[in-house]
């Protein structure tokens, strides 16, 4: 199972209630795409050096799975849609959730 977390640094000038559509339109969009499993979305609560305003986060299957999702015509619509016209910076993490399995099959 993989986890991917995307950190996301909003471009000045997106308002308290951008980030909630942001937030909505991100939850909306992603969970039509079938290898999504158990998506989050929040905003940040602590203003104190964090530079990422909001964050998603899903777990997919492998990384073929998350291959799928990035591949997508929902997941490529969301992002020249959605996060290029609201997002200054994405940071990207991936985690190999199941102890012991080598990553390279993940």
């Amino acid at each position: 199972m993989v986890h991917h977390i995307c950190l996301l640094k909003l471009k000045h000038g997106v308002s308290a209630e951008q980030v909630e559509t942001l937030m909505v339109e991100t939850r909306i969009r992603l969970l039509k795409i079938p290898e999504v499993i158990n998506l989050r979305v929040g905003k940040k609560i602590d203003t104190k050096g964090n530079p990422h305003d909001i964050f998603f986060s899903m777990d997919c299957e492998n990384l073929n799975k998350l291959k799928i999702v990035q591949e997508s015509a929902i997941y490529v619509q969301f992002k020249h849609k959605i996060l290029d016209h609201h997002v200054d910076a994405i940071t990207v993490l991936d985690y190999e959730m199941e102890p012991g399995k080598d990553v390279t099959y993940s």
